[in-house]
């Protein structure tokens, strides 16, 4: 009741601020409807099995992808609808093949939530990382739908907001029938903010299994053929860079200081650096002066990655890569990727985000943690450093630490048939 209250109270400020949005070009001008539960017209949505997955911006829709691919495994013919708040989550959203329908989530007022669902009508909804809205969760739960949270993680930041709203979460959280966490510090976590204790389990990190498989020898030759790099110039890519917080500037910055001292022992290096939100490209150009765009067909020692979805494969052509959101405190992007394609990953101490994969990268010596521009350029230039045979080994280490955590989807999905009753 007091949720519903304030959500009253607070709906004037929502509406004026997705106006603006939209009057400044921020919003969807095509779906922001979609934001107050007008769906467009689904197409058997409600004529056969459906599920609802819901994936808040970039990174959830990447851990979601398994999950999908493992649903239209094992339900073929059923309706798959998933949802994002973010633009920039829709915009990946609807690269995903297994999707039957594409929308942003909506606000949840009750009858913004109860007109989606009644949309749908959804056998199961399963929500990325740690999603919790009580009356979307409520709705469902009367129409019938089973409810599960895959892949859940409880940020330092979550964790602190979780205690405190204990008291408006607690009917949200019991509606849940299954947390599915990503480590065991997670299941702790969703414990002290109110998750029924048996209903929360450890499966993994679904991550592990979107992880795209090692580009080939060939491969690699050909795409630094693309971007015109020598083959025989040592790499460094910076990905997913974000702007400056809390007193620490734009992390290109830090990059284009780091880059200065390791040129001073290796001339012929290439810089990449693919800012993690692209309406910055303007910002990174002034950060690196001189810097060619990819999006223009430019090549040159640093090159501005500014076109979308092609990170994860480029790392393939890294020596080293530096993990953006780390050295600001942002808690960290996405260590699996460079991983993924052998490529040891450097990244600054705000890793709350990542902190299990990042502490499994530490320790299998793929992975190593610096403090500011100086550490930075220290460790790339150690591991440009490293002999042919030395790399090798680590690309080896790298690529076996993602092979060995992966199948959590599957868990996830047998996990899902048994709430099913099947």
């Amino acid at each position: 009741m007091i949720y519903n209250i304030l959500l009253f109270l607070l709906s004037p400020l929502l509406l004026a601020y997705y106006l603006f949005r939209l009057a400044t070009g921020k919003e969807d001008p095509v779906h922001w409807r979609e934001r107050f539960g007008y769906f467009p017209p689904l197409s058997g949505a409600r004529e056969q099995k459906s599920f609802w997955v819901h994936a808040v911006s970039v990174g959830e829709v990447m851990a979601a992808k398994p999950i999908l691919r493992e649903l239209r495994k094992r339900h073929p013919e059923a309706f798959l609808l998933l949802t994002t708040t973010t633009r920039g989550g829709r915009e990946v959203a609807q690269g995903v093949a297994e999707a039957s329908a594409v929308a942003y989530f909506p606000l949840d007022f009750p009858w913004a939530v109860s007109r989606a669902l009644r949309a749908i009508g959804p056998d199961a909804l399963l929500l990325m990382e740690w999603e919790i809205w009580p009356n979307f969760l409520a709705a469902a739960k009367k129409q019938g739908a089973k409810v599960m949270v895959l892949n859940g993680r409880i940020s330092d930041k979550g964790l602190r907001r979780g205690l405190k709203a204990q008291a408006f979460m607690k009917s949200g959280l019991a509606c849940v029938d299954l947390f599915a966490m990503q480590s065991d510090e997670d299941v702790r976590r969703a414990g002290l903010v109110g998750a029924p204790r048996e209903k929360v389990q450890m499966f993994g990190n679904t991550k592990f299994d979107e992880s795209a498989t090692m580009l080939s020898a060939e491969e690699r030759t050909k795409l630094r053929e693309e971007l015109g790099i020598p083959q025989d110039a040592p790499v460094w890519i910076c990905g997913s860079t974000r702007d400056g917080k809390e007193g620490i500037p734009d992390e290109e910055l830090l990059v284009a200081e780091a880059a200065k001292r390791v040129r001073e022992r290796f001339a012929g290096l290439v810089l990449i650096v693919a800012p993690r939100h692209l309406e910055r490209v303007e910002t990174v150009k002034a950060h690196l002066p001189g810097a060619a765009q990819r999006s223009k067909g430019e090549c040159g020692p640093t090159l501005i990655l500014d076109t979308f979805g092609e990170l994860g494969r480029v790392y393939a052509i890294a020596d080293i890569a530096f993990v953006g959101g780390s050295l600001a405190p942002w808690g960290g992007q996405s260590v699996f990727q460079p991983l993924a394609q052998g490529v040891p990953a450097l990244f600054g101490p705000n890793m709350n985000n990542q902190r299990d994969i990042a502490a499994l990268a530490v320790a299998e010596g793929v992975g190593e943690q610096v403090m500011d521009a100086a550490g930075l350029a220290s460790a790339v230039s150690r591991w440009l450093a490293l002999s042919g045979q030395e790399r090798a080994t680590s690309a080896v280490k790298a690529r076996a630490l993602i092979e060995r955590n992966q199948g959590v989807s599957a868990k996830c999905m047998d996990a899902l048939e048994s709430l099913l009753g099947r």
